[in-house]
């Protein structure tokens, strides 16, 4: 019986980034996988902003930049004419260090995640088989097994399921997976195109029959999605002919579709698990939630359930955290995941629906409104950074979880809440290290020794662990004390994963304290 303290199950972008942060915080693990090798079609195609501040954290966003393409725009077209051009590049801007969507095939992703990896010696064990597994109150037991049969029995204390849709972690564990299955089938295509538009921007082509879209991917190819014909909606495997010959004059598009590497058919669905844990066992992407690819939110999502549950898991695995700390996973993650589901679920419906209302709706009404207040909404910075927030997940939250807290002090409504992201600010990269919690002090008078040496009394009590960052005033800093409310006095205490777990327009720690005493153990 061998021991290791995490087994992850599915190595997939979610598993491999579980498998990241707990190699980069030096936590024993395995991470098994039944396939081969790691996939070698582009699947999801966009790492949206919060995955790459993750990555920056990593030191490999220059990597996936490098190996990636920022997409320009985004064009709707409805009946074959453009009615408008919405701007992609740099919508984001003062919001973060990638204010743009990074158009990154998934075996590109996952490479990039496989080679991090490696910087640690720690790899996939492939060609293994997740058999069965059984739990108690101290630990897991699982039986894996081999290509050829063999099988061995594991010993561990935590066991994560990123085994995608069809989870068998999931269904050990008996876990509901509430939803359903869409009618409608997509069909999903990677080919060159030859297009009466600009090739590098994205289009989204709505008329009376059907959808397709278009993505620009590397190496002069493109991402075509649409909906299957309902006359080849019998046939099992869906051939490039078929979508050859009823994609460009469906959609209206003066388009030709040539040299296809890949294509696929496949039932869309929306789903969430009712618990993401169960006693010692987890569950985190694919395999607690699926939904539409309305958003390209899929991968994202998954990438940053195993970034949230991750340090969670180090500091009780360290005993540097009570074990309750765990449950917040099952708070923040479920929440998100819910939001997610039902708001690509409502999308897909508008933009599939057979009814003649709604396809009035969708090829009239929303072009004809959209094309009259873009341009105006492209010029109000509001609207572009409130778009750009929702999609690339950097406006994700978590002020109802266990972990977000403040005294009763009182901070004006702009400034940032608990369990939000850390704003982006000059000083951001000092106190976001993706390993620690860092507590931030604002004062614009010299610190008393007394306040010093109370404020510095945290850092000892859990030493490695809490961070003091001192920001004074100045007139590089001045902007930063306006950004988060704070006029003569505060602290923010920062999580791990960068957002705000507790804020204080005072510097007496005693709330803090005990804040900090219900969630970390003293070493």
């Amino acid at each position: 019986m061998k021991e290791t303290e995490v087994l992850i199950i599915g190595a997939g972008p979610t598993g491999l980034m579980m498998a990241c942060q707990l190699a980069l915080r030096g936590i024993s693990f395995r991470i098994i996988d039944k396939t081969e090798d790691h996939t070698t079609q582009s699947r999801a195609l966009v790492i949206h902003a919060r995955s790459l501040e993750i990555f920056q954290q990593m030191g490999i966003a220059e990597e996936a930049m490098r190996q990636g393409k920022i997409a320009k725009a985004v064009n709707l077209i409805v009946n074959g004419k453009r009615y408008l051009r919405f701007e992609l590049h740099n919508i984001g801007n003062n919001l973060t260090d990638f204010p743009f969507l990074l158009i990154l095939e998934q075996s590109k992703t996952e490479t990039i995640l496989n080679n991090f990896l490696d910087r640690f010696n720690k790899n996939v064990e492939r060609n293994i088989d997740l058999i069965e597994f059984s739990q108690d109150g101290k630990g897991v037991k699982a039986i894996l097994q081999n290509k050829n049969g063999a099988s061995e029995t594991v010993q561990v204390s935590w066991l994560i399921g990123a085994d995608g849709a069809h989870s068998i972690v999931r269904e050990n564990l008996e876990i509901p997976f509430l939803g359903k299955t869409y009618n409608e089938s997509l069909f999903v295509l990677d080919c060159e195109v030859n297009l009466n538009l600009p090739p590098d921007e994205m289009y989204l082509a709505f008329s009376k029959e059907t959808f397709g879209a278009l993505f620009p991917m590397t190496n002069g190819r493109c991402r075509v999605i649409g909906i299957v014909p309902k006359e080849l909606e019998e046939k099992e495997i869906i051939s490039f002919e078929d979508v050859n010959e009823k994609f460009p004059a469906q959609t209206r598009l003066n388009v030709k579709l040539l040299n296809p590497e890949w294509i696929s058919k496949y039932h869309s669905h929306h789903r969430v698990v009712s618990a993401f844990r169960k006693g010692r066992c987890f569950l985190a992407g694919d395999a607690a939630h699926i939904h539409s690819p309305v958003g390209a939110q899929g991968m994202n999502t998954g990438l940053q359930d195993a970034y949230n549950l991750a340090w969670k898991l180090v500091l009780v695995i360290q005993n540097k955290a009570h074990e309750n700390l765990l449950d917040t996973y099952q708070d923040e993650r479920f929440e998100i995941a819910r939001k997610l589901v039902k708001t690509t679920d409502r999308a897909f419906h508008v933009i599939t629906s057979e009814n003649r209302l709604s396809k009035f709706y969708l090829t009239r009404i929303i072009p004809f409104t959209l094309k009259l207040v873009s341009p105006i909404a492209q010029k109000i910075k509001f609207f572009g950074n409130l778009a750009f927030k929702t999609i690339s997940e950097i406006g994700l939250h978590y002020r109802k979880s266990k972990l977000s807290e403040q005294d009763t002090s009182s901070f004006n409504k702009a400034s940032p809440k608990p369990g939000d992201r850390v704003p982006y600010n000059p000083l951001r990269k000092s106190f976001t290290d993706g390993l620690t919690f860092h507590l931030v002090i604002f004062s614009r008078n010299n610190f008393s020794e007394s306040v010093s040496e109370e404020i510095n009394s945290i850092a000892h009590l859990y030493p490695g662990l809490v961070k003091i960052n001192k920001i004074p005033i100045s007139n590089d800093t001045e902007n930063i004390y306006k950004q988060f409310g704070i006029k003569d006095r505060g602290l923010y205490l920062i999580r791990p994963d960068s957002y705000i777990a507790y804020r204080s327009k005072s510097l007496d720690t005693a709330k803090l304290k005990d804040y900090l005493k219900r969630i970390l153990a003293r070493t």
